[in-house]
């Protein structure tokens, strides 16, 4: 197959996600939380499915990195509006939300790794489930339709303790993350106080020799391609990944400007 072609199959699933979150506010506003709902539970399916399709087509690239990135993170900013007109509970996930993207910017910042780790992922399933479930708790049909005897459990917890309970999961995934990423920035400080104070063993000599080497190549292969080569090819993503999406752009950047 060809590798546009999978390229366009992979990243149009992650198009269907950005135009469904675009419409999750009016549809919130027209139909209700049932119909939000299941717009969100696709959206999320959607995430789900490029990541798939990117790692079966051997399909991956840093655009289709970013722009997956940015599309969830669209997700939960849209999301969270929305739960902040159902509930002031949801003022406690976007704080620690924002909490998350401080750090990652300081990561950033520090020419360190900004992709998801595993707890980043996580709260990702968490979000979709979280925020799926409370758009059918404000919609009277379904609540309904969950039988008189459960109705009435439900409506009287009340909003906070109801509330409080739906958004408990997604708020803990998100100090993990919080947590995770606040220790990889440290670890990676740490390392380099090391590092510049030359206190290496053998090991971590060796292990610098080869992160130098890495690095001479990428600065070697950055000098000799394009933006769309960078981008796009599915070669120099899987080689340079993990040197992180916004610090490749960025050393991109600088050098077309000397």
């Amino acid at each position: 197959m060809n590798k546009w072609l999978k390229f366009g199959i992979t990243n149009f699933f992650t198009a269907l996600r950005v135009a469904g979150i675009i419409c999750l506010i009016p549809v919130f506003k027209l139909y209700g939380g049932a119909a939000t709902a299941m717009l969100s539970a696709g959206c999320f399916a959607t995430d789900f499915i490029d990541g798939t399709l990117a790692r079966k087509l051997k399909s991956s690239t840093f655009f289709g990195s970013l722009f997956d990135g940015i599309s969830d993170k669209a997700f939960l900013i849209v999301n969270m509006l929305l739960l902040m007109s159902i509930t002031p509970l949801a003022i406690i996930p976007i704080i620690t939300e924002l909490g998350i993207a401080g750090v990652q910017s300081l990561k950033y910042q520090n020419n360190m790794n900004v992709q998801s780790n595993i707890f980043g992922k996580v709260k990702m399933w968490v979000a979709g489930i979280t925020v799926t479930l409370a758009y059918l708790l404000v919609d009277p049909t379904f609540i309904n339709y969950l039988g008189a005897d459960i109705a009435s459990k439900i409506a009287g917890l009340g909003d906070i303790k109801l509330f409080g309970a739906v958004l408990s999961p997604l708020v803990l995934s998100e100090l993990l993350t919080l947590g995770s990423y606040v220790k990889e920035l440290l670890d990676g400080k740490n390392k380099e106080e090391v590092l510049d104070e030359e206190k290496e063993t053998v090991v971590e000599e060796t292990k610098k020799e080869k992160e130098e080497e890495k690095r001479e190549e990428l600065e070697e292969t950055l000098e000799n391609m394009d933006l769309k080569d960078m981008l796009f090819d599915h070669e120099f993503y899987e080689k340079f990944k993990d040197e992180g999406n916004l610090k490749l752009i960025r050393s991109f950047a600088k050098r077309k400007k000397k």
